[in-house]
């Protein structure tokens, strides 16, 4: 076996099956998933006695990628050591645990759901844990923001960037990549417990998603060609990116603004698209929409990417 092997290259077959099992089915379970896996990893080693928590943050993360990284590795040579129907089977699950097409979108459709059923109380506690802030007295509007700023955002940190790293550096490298945005998830909050221990997982986290968010762009301006307004998509985009205080979320928030002509408002903190109205419930089935179009333009590029004719 070559070395190159090891950075298990981009295969169409793999992508296509990992997004044949997201579409379909839903995330495995607990026992058997690889970020929740990671997770349990993560939570052992926020354990480990410590005197400083920014070492420590350094720690984990470091631990964190050479252990996903490794790991990929080591799925790679397995699989290729096994027939191939097998071998495409073990590389296209892990490779689908790294990113979450249905799961994003579909909390999002239920939640417009639960908004129209005028479960305000309900779509606040399915919100919360989607966009990981108190949603408590949002009125109608604001929810909807909340929702539609969140796709947009996870449309860079769960399905751009994880297929970005797949094509840069296989199965290995989403695992890695992986493993970063979980450890941001889990313990990169700018607040007293975290502000320490997860500062160095924040600020990589940030690095490894900054071109894939300018990237979004790209993306979400094609998408718009199909139902928005590419026009605006980049004109938003341009002038409101720096707004949020996140130096890579305005750009997805922003080019959604624009694409779908809405006003997105975080208060006391940002407006996005300041001449549009803020959104209605339809808005959220319009961002699902646009996001399905953006990602499926990113599989198609993949696949062409990946044809043996491109190469």
């Amino acid at each position: 076996m070559n070395i190159p092997d090891f950075f298990f290259s981009p295969c169409t077959e793999v992508l296509l099956l990992a997004i044949i099992l997201d579409i379909i089915f839903q995330e495995p379970p607990g026992a058997i998933h690889p970020v929740v896996w990671m997770g349990k990893g993560i939570r052992y080693l926020q354990e480990l006695p410590f005197s400083n928590k920014k070492i420590h943050g350094i720690f984990l993360v470091v631990v964190m990628i050479f252990t996903s990284f490794i790991v990929g590795i080591i799925i790679v040579i397995t699989a290729q050591m096994l027939p191939e129907t097998i071998s495409l089977l073990i590389l296209a699950f892990f490779l689908k645990s790294t990113f979450s097409f249905r799961m994003l979108l579909g909390t999002g459709w239920n939640i417009m759901n639960l908004i129209n059923s005028k479960k305000s109380l309900k779509a606040q506690e399915e919100l919360r844990a989607l966009v990981s802030r108190d949603t408590t007295g949002l009125d109608k509007p604001h929810m909807v923001c909340a929702v539609i700023e969140s796709i947009s955002e996870n449309f860079v940190d769960t399905i751009l960037s994880p297929l970005l790293y797949y094509l840069i550096l296989g199965v290995p490298g989403a695992l890695a990549y992986k493993s970063v945005n979980t450890l941001d998830s889990m313990v990169g909050y700018k607040n007293t417990e975290f502000i320490e221990l997860g500062w160095a997982s924040a600020k990589l986290d940030d690095v490894l998603n900054w071109i894939p968010a300018r990237l979004s762009l790209i993306f979400i301006t094609l998408a718009s060609f199909f139902g928005g307004n590419p026009k605006n998509t980049i004109t938003v985009c341009i002038r409101d990116r720096t707004l949020t205080s996140s130096p890579n979320s305005g750009w997805p928030m922003a080019a959604t603004s624009g694409a779908l002509s809405i006003q997105l408002e975080k208060p006391g903190e940002y407006k996005i698209g300041r001449e549009f109205v803020l959104p209605d419930t339809k808005d959220i089935e319009n961002v699902i929409k646009l996001i399905t179009i953006a990602s499926m333009i990113i599989y198609l590029m993949l696949v062409i990417i990946d044809n043996p004719f491109m190469r």
